[in-house]
């Protein structure tokens, strides 16, 4: 289903910072992870996950918006490995990057926090992270949104990459994701290798989809400035659950920091949407990874 939605609103002020037992490190057996937790402490959560070159601040005023329009559910947002206040992976191959966080690191995270079943709201290269998890974790994933995703590495996702650091535009690229770094460089190198991994298996993500049928959200925004309509459109062609497919006129690749209110609500619509259901003998309340 193709939604045109035309943005008037204003962007949202920047929420107060948040108070600092709301931060947290969480050690888990695939490492520390430094986490924002907020809400209710129940065994269900929205998970965050964010932009390569995010931080767990970039989706601050998000899970602050959420927490204030759905007071009973728990909302987490973390730090990907070598951004935020959460270490680097010594002793991966660059290859291995998206398996290991998506594969080890998440179910290993969501073990440490006591929860057993998720709904995703994930933004770009981080959209790759969440559909990989939800792939090999369907019983777990309720519902999930991706905003201007990027899961598949064809000629103008290369460029992009390349033109990021050849012109040392990922700074601005921070600042514009409102990431907090402890060590900057660290995060851009995390960022490239993360984008080297999908460069060298192009179609990883995609040949997968096939076994996501958590009903999907793609929000993406007309000005984006780095060639997100092939991969909504690929995503589309491929996913076989129900999905739709919002495009906001005035946004670009940031659409969740353009225009805050109108991505809530896109947000909270989808997750209270009852009527697509996903294939019953695939979500369930199984054990915890």
């Amino acid at each position: 289903m193709l939604y045109f939605r035309q943005d008037r609103s204003t962007k949202a002020a920047r929420i107060a910072r948040l108070p600092a037992w709301r931060r947290q490190l969480v050690e888990t057996d695939a490492g520390t992870v430094d986490v924002l937790d907020i809400g209710k402490d129940q065994d269900h959560a929205i998970l965050l996950i964010t932009h390569g070159l995010g931080s767990m601040e970039s989706f601050e005023e998000i899970a602050e918006g959420l927490e204030a329009r759905h007071p009973g559910r728990r909302v987490v947002a973390y730090s990907r490995p070598g951004r935020g206040a959460s270490p680097a992976h010594t002793g991966l191959e660059a290859a291995d990057r998206l398996s290991h966080e998506s594969l080890r690191l998440l179910p290993a995270l969501l073990r440490a926090l006591g929860i057993r079943s998720v709904d995703l709201v994930a933004h770009s290269d981080g959209v790759a992270i969440a559909m990989l998890f939800a792939c090999a974790h369907a019983e777990m994933v309720g519902r999930m949104v991706a905003l201007s995703p990027q899961v598949h590495a064809d000629r103008q996702f290369n460029a992009v990459t390349a033109e990021l650091l050849a012109d040392h535009r990922c700074q601005e690229e921070i600042e514009r994701l409102c990431a907090e770094h402890l060590d900057p460089a660290l995060a851009i190198r995390c960022w490239a290798e993360g984008r080297d991994a999908l460069s060298a298996a192009p179609e990883r993500v995609l040949e997968q989809v096939a076994a996501l049928d958590a009903p999907l959200l793609l929000i993406q925004g007309l000005r984006d400035e780095y060639g997100v309509q092939p991969q909504m459109a690929a995503l589309s062609d491929r996913v076989p659950g129900p999905m739709k497919w919002v495009i906001l006129r005035q946004d670009g690749h940031f659409p969740q920091h353009d225009s805050t209110e109108v991505v809530l609500d896109l947000i909270c619509g989808h997750l209270d949407d009852r009527e697509e259901q996903r294939r019953p003998d695939r979500m369930g309340s199984g054990p915890a990874v």
